[in-house]
């Protein structure tokens, strides 16, 4: 699989995304689908980042919104992944996400996703921190390496004006 990642207005890049409308079809058509890719047992960025997406719903509860919690390692168990969101539910309606082909897992790989190969890779408790945020045409995926404040702003401009 190849892609391009292109840059909208200098502020964000995005890549087509071939299986986006399928994956997010029972989604409500006004939704923009935030995913997050970690660790199941991550006790470094992924609370982090799992703070900011809430903090960003809390500030902008008027933008439809889903969130996903893309597991990066394929062999996790369901109970795990059950158990280590049950906490970040308390406070956000998230869902895990699992890719479903050898072709996901390495188009998320491409983005910078933090897909361990082997078990011991896992237990360094590293990887990337970019958001990954699908518009409501599915069609394309805006690659997002932080969400602050300024982002914050930038991504609610980006979604009012709804360009894509």
């Amino acid at each position: 699989m190849s892609f391009v990642i292109t840059s909208f207005g200098g502020k964000f890049r995005f890549v087509d995304c071939p299986f986006c409308l399928e994956k997010f079809s029972k989604e409500p058509k006004d939704t923009w689908v935030w995913i997050y890719p970690g660790l199941v047992g991550c006790g470094k960025k992924c609370p982090l980042a799992l703070e900011a997406l809430r903090s960003f719903k809390e500030r902008f509860p008027e933008i439809q919104s889903s969130f996903y919690f893309l597991v990066t390692d394929p062999g996790e168990s369901e109970e795990a992944i059950n158990s280590y969101l049950a906490y970040y539910q308390k406070s956000i309606e998230i869902k895990s996400l699992k890719p479903d082909s050898e072709v996901e897992i390495g188009f998320y790989r491409k983005l910078g996703a933090y897909m361990p190969i082997h078990p011991s890779l896992k237990q360094r408790d590293e990887h990337g921190t970019q958001f990954f945020l699908v518009p409501p045409n599915r069609k394309i995926m805006y690659l997002i390496p932080k969400l602050g404040e300024k982002e914050w702003l930038e991504i609610q401009k980006e979604i009012k004006s709804n360009v894509h």
